[in-house]
């Protein structure tokens, strides 16, 4: 299921940098293990010493430092030499590159350097241009935005053979948007990306998986879901009282006993083992599970089917995808409404009737479907297919976030309890799509305004191949929560919890 090369960017804000601990940035780039760091905003030296010495071994990208010939850093990506410093040679033209400048003064020269030749880029994948404190202007009596530099950037996009996209510091990392700009009478789409990383939430880093395609599918997490406020239960306050007693890391928290954290002011024993506990799973990348009861129930040996949908919004008017992983045939089954974006029903029928004729004996798993999924499969059929309503409610059907996170039967390793944070920090591959939930809602949206218009079509084998892959990391994330060990989170030595039980399947409900 590859679909491309790609290049993991790590966002660290400049102004996220100033305001948290050096080994709270060092678990983040343990955590996303990116090929690329970028430090976005203002000049700031300490924020990119802080990068570079918890990223020893990878290129920072901070231009603002820059003086004379190194306003702009230039770095290139292919699938065998992985992302190094652009030569002056003209590269292969599969090669992805990474244009940085300074400021925004700094454009026309890039421009001028590229229709010169005097910089080159590869001309079959996307390049893309970071401008570390652009930020769009929103003026609030007209309720409009402008682009600042607009005219430099569709320069350097249409110049381009190869998709374009921009990088941008001053927005957050869940801004996307395709700005229509008119360079020599034609209008030339430029897509935008945030790449701040900050939202009105609070400090944020963000991993942009950047794709050959131009795409770029950012995962924004709160810093504080690093170091030690990333353990259950531990805010500012209890993290100040274990960096008094020593503790800095998770790891930290791993040499003390559960006795010892009882002995802090404020830490009572069931929050001293739930802490102790959690530390283990990030440390160990493995869920720790908490009860005997099994997540799912079937009705032979059969395991269950993985399902996943995909909507034009958190109100959808259609489900205009659905795909079922099976595992006991390592097989993918989908259901995409590709001509008739107004009618939500083709597509459902399609569904429901394969699903009942062939695996009507088989169980169901969704990843928080209680809430999305299996909600508005059930809402639309109430609506538009009443005849298969009692079939579907006799499915037998299981969510995994609920048993695992809602009812607290398990402790995760992901920094947020998102199906994509989660897979990836037990380790799972996901394919390179470059898209986001988001993302994918955005692109059916635009198709259903103009179903005509080819430019709006979405790039259909690529948004399946998204929906598969959540399918296929529900089913990695199922396997390693069944096939984890029960470990007591009771204190039992010097080290702390190492206590095992049996296995979670050695359990009956």
């Amino acid at each position: 299921m590859t679909v491309g090369h790609s290049v993991a960017l790590l966002a660290l804000p400049e102004a996220t940098l100033e305001c948290v601990s050096q080994h709270a940035v060092r678990d983040a780039v343990r955590y996303f293990t990116p090929d690329l760091v970028a430090v976005p905003g203002a000049r700031n030296p300490i924020a990119y010493a802080t990068a570079r010495e918890a990223a020893p071994d990878l290129p920072i990208v901070h231009p603002q430092l820059g003086t004379g010939g190194t306003r702009i850093h230039h770095y290139r990506s292919s699938p065998d030499a992985g992302v190094h410093e652009a030569s002056d040679e003209r590269p292969p033209a599969e090669t992805m590159d990474f244009l940085a400048v300074q400021s925004r003064d700094v454009l026309s020269d890039l421009a001028r350097q590229l229709t010169t030749g005097e910089r080159q880029t590869g001309s079959d994948a996307g390049t893309f241009l970071i401008v570390p404190e652009l930020a769009v202007e929103w003026d609030t009596t007209t309720l409009s935005t402008t682009l600042p530099n607009a005219q430099e950037l569709v320069t350097i996009s249409a110049m381009l053979p190869e998709p374009v996209t921009v990088l941008v510091g001053g927005q957050p990392a869940t801004y996307a948007h395709e700005w229509s700009l008119t360079h020599a009478d034609s209008s030339v789409r430029v897509p935008i990306a945030g790449l701040g990383a900050a939202d009105r939430d609070g400090s944020m880093f963000a991993q942009c998986t950047c794709t050959t395609h131009g795409s770029v599918a950012a995962e924004a997490v709160d810093s504080d879901q690093f170091g030690l406020k990333a353990l259950y239960g531990v805010g500012e306050a209890t993290a100040d009282r274990l960096r008094t007693h020593g503790c800095e890391t998770t790891r930290d928290i791993l040499d003390l006993a559960v006795s010892d954290l009882v002995e802090l002011p404020g830490i009572g024993r069931t929050t001293a083992e739930k802490i102790h506990a959690h530390a283990d799973v990030i440390d160990s990348s493995e869920p720790l599970v908490l009860t005997n009861k099994r997540p799912v129930k079937t009705r032979d040996d059969r395991p269950p089917l993985c399902l996943d949908i995909e909507t034009d919004g958190l109100s959808p008017t259609i489900i205009w995808q659905i795909g079922v992983y099976d595992p006991a045939t390592d097989s993918h089954q989908t259901f995409i409404e590709k001509n008739h974006p107004e009618d939500p029903q083709p597509v459902l029928e399609a569904f429901v009737i394969w699903l009942l004729a062939n695996h009507r004996d088989r169980t169901i798993l969704t990843w928080n479907g209680h809430r999305f999924d299996y909600r508005y499969i059930r809402q639309f059929l109430t609506q538009l297919l009443p005849e298969y309503l009692d079939a579907w409610d006799d499915l037998w059907k299981y969510d995994l976030y609920k048993w695992a996170v809602r009812d607290g039967n398990a402790l995760l390793p992901g920094r947020t309890n998102k199906l994509d944070h989660v897979a990836r920090a037990i380790g799972y591959d996901a394919s390179a799509t470059g898209l986001t939930g988001a993302q994918t809602a955005a692109a059916y949206q635009a198709f259903m305004r103009n179903p005509a218009d080819p430019e709006t079509e979405p790039d259909w084998e690529r948004h399946r191949t998204y929906c598969e892959d959540d399918c296929r990391a529900l089913w990695y994330v199922y396997k390693a929560i069944t096939e984890a060990p029960r470990r007591d989170m009771t204190d039992s030595g010097a080290g702390g919890a190492d206590g095992q039980q049996a296995g979670l399947t050695d359990f009956h409900p």
